[in-house]
């Protein structure tokens, strides 16, 4: 339902329902036709507002003094979920990047952006490529076959951030099922009351198993180490705060890992279901990266968007948008916008992706996104060079997620 700009009175609109296989498979017809709206603001009962153009979106990632990406203000609710039940959460999403007024937001970035810059990633590159090469052993030796998501996505992120904190040896196992945890309690609703009481170990534990290691590392600072980079990081006599250290360590935990999951599995799929574009990665290497922001911008994973929340009342495409409504970038529909994006539905593995808003924008752009296009570099690439004749058993399937299109499972052969 939409609402007529003159009349102030909710008129009839598409039926929108991101919750459906078919949604899941191919969202775009959908997103299409909330782009094609009279007024693009499409105002969905339970949710908010809609925002399908680029146009629109960018405006809003832009406008930092009418929009808030606070998600603890106006009607969030930050009791929800599991930090309901365990309190050491509760503190973690209350100093969580996103949970953070703008002052302190912007002071805590500036601590932070030292350590996750492009070029003290890139200083990750041998580490990661080990963990890429020793999943990639462990899924060949299992046979011919594999689930691209389980058997090799799934396996990489998790390791590579325990890689990062240099988690001691021996506790990889339990920082794992903290990670797991982690993400599964992430969004209300996605475990049950009982799952929840048999993570809460592994939650408990492991955020005890991140402070041991962040004072362990106080005490014996690394060279050329992240941790130690954002321990040690200070601006106009600030540092980070113990619990500031932990929000991060989580957010890179969860922020780092689905993305991180389906970019490697959403590419591969487009890869390999495309054999002139794969035929020419495998002829120039480098192209990689350009496959991999095609894909962020083409076939993107995100199901509902960016949220924000409206801080005045904002007249936008003919409708006002009210003081504390939450607006919904939909990223998908935007990075497929027409007015954007020349032949925004051809697969072109040498655009220009200049726009691409796919890691968000401004003063909130991921501060993880370096790393997850290194991580999905290595993986891709070094499938690609290990089995250059793998190919697709069939469609992907996918599972429900109140965020993502989320992919369960994508059958390949490797092919030496």
């Amino acid at each position: 339902m939409s609402f007529d700009p003159v009349k102030r009175e909710p008129r009839p609109g598409p039926v929108f329902n991101p919750y459906t296989p078919e949604f899941d498979a191919n969202p775009y017809p959908m997103l299409e036709k909330l782009r094609a709206q009279p007024a693009p603001p499409f105002w969905e009962e339970g949710r908010g507002w809609l925002l399908s153009r680029y146009e629109d979106v960018i405006a809003v990632l832009r406008d930092t003094q009418r929009f808030t990406a606070n998600r603890a203000a106006w009607e969030f609710d930050a009791e929800l979920g599991v930090a309901a039940q365990i309190p050491e959460l509760k503190e973690l999403n209350r100093y969580g990047l996103f949970a953070l007024a703008s002052a302190d937001h912007a002071r805590v970035r500036k601590l932070i952006s030292p350590a996750l810059t492009p070029r003290a990633i890139e200083r990750l590159r041998p580490g990661i490529q080990a963990i890429v090469d020793e999943v990639l052993d462990a899924a060949a030796a299992r046979g011919p076959s594999v689930n691209v998501v389980t058997d090799i996505a799934d396996l990489i992120p998790a390791r590579v951030i325990g890689a990062m904190l240099k988690i001691p040896q021996g506790r990889e196992a339990l920082f794992q099922r903290f990670t797991e945890a982690m993400i599964k309690n992430f969004l209300p609703g996605l475990v049950s009351a009982g799952e929840l009481e048999a993570m809460r170990p592994d939650i408990i534990e492991g955020l005890g198993l991140v402070r041991e290691t962040v004072e362990d590392r106080r005490r014996n600072p690394l060279e050329e180490d992240i941790l130690t980079t954002l321990i040690r990081t200070e601006a106009q006599g600030d540092r980070l705060n113990e619990q500031e250290l932990l929000s991060l360590v989580a957010a890179l935990i969860v922020g780092g890992f689905e993305t991180t999951v389906h970019l490697i599995s959403f590419t591969v799929f487009n890869l390999l279901q495309r054999p002139e574009v794969f035929a020419q990665v495998k002829a120039e290497p480098e192209l990689i990266r350009n496959v991999i922001e095609e894909v962020l911008r083409f076939d993107n994973f995100g199901k509902m968007g960016l949220a924000r929340y409206a801080l005045e009342d904002v007249p936008l495409g003919g409708v006002t948008l009210k003081k504390g409504q939450m607006v919904l970038l939909m990223l998908g529909s935007a990075l497929r916008d027409g007015d954007t994006f020349s032949h925004p539905d051809v697969f072109d593995v040498r655009r220009n992706t200049h726009a691409s808003i796919a890691f968000g924008h401004g003063v909130h752009y991921c501060i993880g996104a370096s790393l997850a296009r290194l991580e999905v570099q290595l993986a891709v690439s070094t499938l690609i060079r290990r089995f250059p004749r793998m190919e697709l058993l069939g469609q992907p399937t996918f599972g429900p997620h109140p965020v993502l299109r989320k992919m369960d499972s994508l059958e390949v052969r490797l092919r030496p």
